[in-house]
């Protein structure tokens, strides 16, 4: 018994000694992931109600380039979509747009934008700070925007 003890102490020290350390120097995330809500939105939009909502989802395809492909779909938003963007600013503040997303043409609900766009300096720093970024979508009744969403490195697609 006191050698099937020892044996198991062993391994459960080698166990944790083989795990990597908190905190240790991890690559950094390449997808991120905006929930969006008409109550997120800075200022609100009055017609939106608790059923506008949306998601975007970003993913770094080449992080030399800073290429990303996105998507951003949406539903039940007052009035016609007219822009979608990227944002800086933390949440509950309203920020200058950092990189278009432009819409499909006539596209209302579902999958309102697609498409990839290039800019390495905004991957770094969304890489570095993901929460000081937000995704809203604008409306013809909301042209300030309708819903919104932050950034987040932690969405179920990163890998």
């Amino acid at each position: 018994m006191k050698r099937l003890c020892a044996a198991l102490g062993v391994i459960a020290v080698s166990a944790v000694a083989s795990m990597p350390a908190a905190g240790a120097d991890q690559p950094p995330a390449n997808t991120f992931v905006a929930v969006m809500s008409a109550d997120e939105e800075v200022p609100p939009c009055p017609q939106a109600t608790s059923a506008s909502g949306g998601v975007a989802v970003f993913h770094v395809r080449d992080e030399a380039t800073g290429t990303v492909d996105f998507k951003v779909i949406a539903n039940n938003l007052p009035g016609n979509i007219t822009a979608a963007h990227i944002h800086q600013a933390f949440k509950g503040v309203p920020g200058v747009v950092v990189q278009p997303l432009p819409p499909t043409p006539g596209v209302e609900h579902g999958v309102v934008a697609q498409g990839s766009f290039s800019n390495p300096n905004l991957v770094g720093m969304i890489q570095t700070f993901p929460e000081a970024f937000y995704v809203n979508v604008h409306t013809s009744v909301c042209p300030r925007g309708v819903i919104r969403g932050q950034l987040d490195d932690r969405g179920p697609l990163n890998n």
